[in-house]
């Protein structure tokens, strides 16, 4: 009898774990760090800071065009969400990129997006034409600014 009890209070421990690491998110790989610089590697480049804030990159030949915005990042949906709004300049000025992200390993993610004033515009699938494909830069380590 003695065993049994062990046996029984050995499987009740490790299922209090496998709840406590569903409940906190520590088991989901759909939740993990976005700050620090995430390229396309096609001339586009998204700094995600502290405190939600951002900056675009875009690149045309030199040229940089950087323009200031802001995000939120939300991994407890069905997809992961990442909206980008609050843009200081450009043409999504008074608009927000309404998108869904998902992670295809710790340094890199596919992102698809649709710009409006409603969420009810983003997307539900990852449409191959608009969806962008983003590296961590090596150069930062993927450290928050």
């Amino acid at each position: 009898m003695q065993q049994n009890s062990t046996s029984l209070g050995a499987a009740f421990a490790v299922f209090a774990l496998l709840i406590l690491f569903q409940s906190t998110g520590c088991g989901d790989s759909s939740c993990r760090e976005i700050g620090g610089r995430w390229s396309t590697r096609e001339g586009q480049t998204i700094d995600f800071r502290k405190n939600g804030k951002a900056l675009w990159l875009t690149r045309f030949g030199s040229q940089v065009d950087t323009v200031g915005m802001k995000y939120r990042y939300d991994c407890q949906k069905q997809y992961t969400e990442l909206d980008l709004y609050g843009f200081q300049s450009g043409p999504l000025t008074g608009k927000t990129l309404f998108g869904i992200l998902e992670w295809n390993s710790d340094t890199s993610f596919r992102y698809n997006a649709e710009a409006g004033t409603d969420p009810a515009v983003r997307p539900q699938t990852f449409e191959s034409d608009q969806t962008l494909k983003f590296f961590r830069d090596p150069g930062n380590g993927g450290k928050r600014r």
